[in-house]
Order: structure tokens, then C-alpha cells, then sequence
């Protein structure tokens, strides 16, 4: 009988994954606790900085064939989930393979907790034991091997000065657009309304650019761009950045940002210290400023959900919540486009045939490129039990 491997997530590498224990003759079940491609479906119409060539796998493009989309095209989020990760799930093998709206509470070794055996061989000789919330129930499921292509976007990260929750968040947090698409989602109903965006990374950068579409359309529209650092052009510019995409976005988030017009105001060294809703939010940021505003979005980034993990004697980094060997040996890549081939051992968990995959095994870095997961995955299925 072939080793079962369970791969937890149905993003793009959690079907690369599972494509590629297929081809190696292993017995594989994916379980994804919601729709196939949800985690892309968040991002609205935002694009890929990357062209489709580097977001497939060998055996992706195999299924799929001359139904994929050019590839230098840049799809939306929707767009891939929908073009690739959806008619892969419909499609032969992974059609009975599929499980959504799967949740995984747990994993652990049959009779085995956390702290037996480390380091032993006989760790390694119990399988793993799944807890899953199903939509029929909980389900006990084993497995061989498991891949965990959760991804890192579980959690979102506070928005308060180091990290912390800002005072009133835990009370108003939930009335705050996290993702671009819910973004994309409201623009009408933002037109004319004074906005706060929070954080300074890619994502921030392309809601700045949206709200400028609409602060055209509406000239009363304004908008206050909150950000930790004291850099007149706050996101990051790659020079001669070779993805086209992100180049645009950046730079022009960056051009309002140096040179503000009448609807942007920078709010720069600052974090948010206190949320209020009085009908409005009543937003205290660093050195006592204060703000009014109709909407919060903030962008402060993710944190990847490890809860169901407990029962694993897996290293996760205390700088990223990622794996800690691959954060030790990619630790001082500043580019997703520079990140080196790595070891095996560079990609292990600590814990027997578990593996963190793709962006889950980054966890809170911000240098993970599908291009740079799938050569990763290669290397993880190529040394899994025959």
C-alpha cells in the first residue's frame, strides 16, 4: 500500500502539492476548511505581480493544458482561483480527492503526544492522526505524510503600535476591511467619506491606488495614509524591479505619498494607540494625534494559524511563526526574486514527514514567491517515504 499523505489547504500550493504526490504513486487527499482558492478570492480585482508561467507548476500546466490563459497574462486573485485551482478540482485526479469545508482541529501521532520520543525512531513509525470538523461531523483521519499548505494569512495581525492590539480594537476590530476585495467591495459606498488606511507594504500600496480612483470621481473623498515610517516614499522600491506590476504599483503609491494631493494626507513615524466609535471611528495614533473617520482598512499583515499543531514537535521561527530552519537559511533575503535553492534538511519541520509548504512555511516574511514555493515542493516530495 502507498504512503497516504493528507495535504491540509487548496491554494495554489497546497494543489501543486497534491498533483505532485499523485505523480509519485502516493495516495493523497487534500482538505481545504472552505471553497477551493478562497484565500485568492479575498484579493478582489488586485493582479498578480507575476505572470501565470511562474505561478504553475509542471503538472498544473499538464491538467490544464491549452485551457490555461497566456502566460505572461497577470490574473486577479478570482481569476486564478476560478482559471486554475477551481477546473484543476473538477478535473481528473484530483476530483475525488478534494475535500472542502474541511476544518483540521488537530494533528498528533497515534498514541503519541508532543513530548514522547523526540528525536526517536519510533516517532517517525506511528502515523499521523487528523482531527476534522467536517460538514457531516468530526472525523478521525491518518495519514503517512502531511503537507501543510495552510498558507500564512490565518490571523490577521493587530493594528496597533508594536504589534499590539490597539486600545478599543478588541471591541471594533471586525468593522475593519482587512483585504483588498472587501475594499474593491465598499468603493462606492466610500466615495465622499474620510478613510484611514493603516500599513505600508504592497497591499496598502494598492489601496492607495484604488481610493485615487474614486477620490477623482468624488473630489470630497478623503483619505489619511498612516504608516511607521518616516520615509517620504513609504513602500519599498525594488530598483530595476523586474516584475513590471509591482514597479507600477509601488511607484505611484509612492508618487502620492511624496507629493500628496488635496484628497491624501500622510500621517508618517505613526501607529494607532486607541480606537473609539462614536458613529464614527475616533482614532488616537502615536504622540497623541487624533483622527475621525468613517472607515478603518487596515493592512498590517498576517500571522499564520498554528492551533491545530500543538500535539507536533515541529520548530516554527519565533521571528516569523514559519518554519525555523528555512527562516535561518533565507533570513537575510530582502527580495522574493533573490531567495537562494536551499537544502533539504533547510525544509524540514522537526517533526518526521510534516512539512510546512509554500507561504505557511514563511510565515510572516514577506519574500515568498510561488516560483520560489514550487521549487521548494519539488524538493520536499523527492524526499518523502517510498
Amino acid at each position: 500500500m502507498p504512503p497516504r499523505v493528507v495535504v491540509i489547504g487548496a491554494g495554489p500550493m497546497g494543489m501543486a502539492a497534491a498533483l505532485g504526490a499523485i505523480e509519485r504513486g502516493y495516495e493523497t487527499l487534500v482538505l481545504e476548511r472552505d471553497d477551493v482558492g478562497a484565500s485568492l478570492r479575498h484579493w478582489g480585482p488586485t493582479r498578480f505581480f507575476s505572470p501565470l508561467r511562474m505561478n504553475l507548476s509542471p503538472a498544473m500546466r499538464e491538467v490544464l493544458g491549452s485551457e490555461l490563459p497566456p502566460d505572461e497574462e497577470l490574473l486577479t486573485g478570482p481569476q486564478y482561483a476560478d482559471l486554475v485551482l477551481s477546473a484543476l478540482a473538477r478535473r481528473d485526479p484530483l476530483r475525488a480527492r478534494m475535500r472542502t469545508h474541511h476544518v483540521v482541529l488537530a494533528i498528533g501521532r497515534r498514541g503519541l503526544t508532543r513530548g514522547d520520543y523526540p528525536g526517536h525512531p519510533l516517532r517517525s513509525e506511528k502515523p499521523f492522526r487528523l482531527l476534522v470538523d467536517t460538514p457531516h461531523g468530526e472525523e478521525l483521519l491518518e495519514a503517512d505524510v502531511v503537507l501543510d499548505a495552510s498558507g500564512g494569512h490565518g490571523l490577521p495581525r493587530p493594528l496597533g503600535a508594536g504589534g499590539l492590539p490597539a486600545r478599543g480594537e478588541s471591541r471594533f476590530g471586525g468593522a475593519v476591511i482587512r483585504s483588498l476585495g472587501s475594499l474593491h467591495a465598499q468603493l462606492e459606498q466610500l466615495q465622499g467619506k474620510r478613510i484611514l488606511i493603516v500599513g505600508h507594504g504592497h497591499s496598502a500600496a494598492n489601496a492607495i491606488g484604488a481610493l485615487e480612483e474614486i477620490a477623482r470621481r468624488d473630489p470630497s473623498t478623503r483619505v489619511t495614509w498612516a504608516v511607521r515610517t518616516a520615509n517620504r516614499r513609504p513602500c519599498e522600491d525594488i530598483a530595476n524591479d523586474p516584475l513590471p506590476e509591482r514597479q507600477r504599483v509601488v511607484q505611484r503609491a509612492n508618487d502620492l505619498a511624496e507629493d500628496p494631493p488635496a484628497f491624501l494626507r500622510i500621517e508618517r513615524r505613526s501607529m494607532l494607540e486607541g480606537i473609539e466609535q462614536n458613529g464614527s471611528f475616533d482614532v488616537t495614533f502615536t504622540g497623541g494625534r487624533r483622527g475621525e473617520f468613517d472607515a478603518i482598512a487596515a493592512f498590517t499583515g498576517y500571522r499564520p494559524d498554528s492551533r491545530h499543531l500543538s500535539e507536533l514537535a515541529v520548530e516554527t521561527s519565533p521571528v516569523t511563526e514559519g518554519s525555523a530552519r528555512l527562516y535561518r537559511a533565507i533570513s537575510s533575503i530582502t527580495d522574493c526574486l533573490t531567495v537562494p535553492q536551499v537544502r533539504p534538511a533547510d525544509l524540514q519541520s522537526g517533526e518526521p514527514n510534516f512539512y510546512f509548504v509554500g507561504s505557511r512555511s514563511y510565515g510572516r516574511t514577506r519574500t515568498f514567491l510561488i516560483q520560489t514555493g514550487l521549487q521548494q515542493l519539488e524538493t520536499i516530495l523527492d524526499s518523502l517515504p517510498k
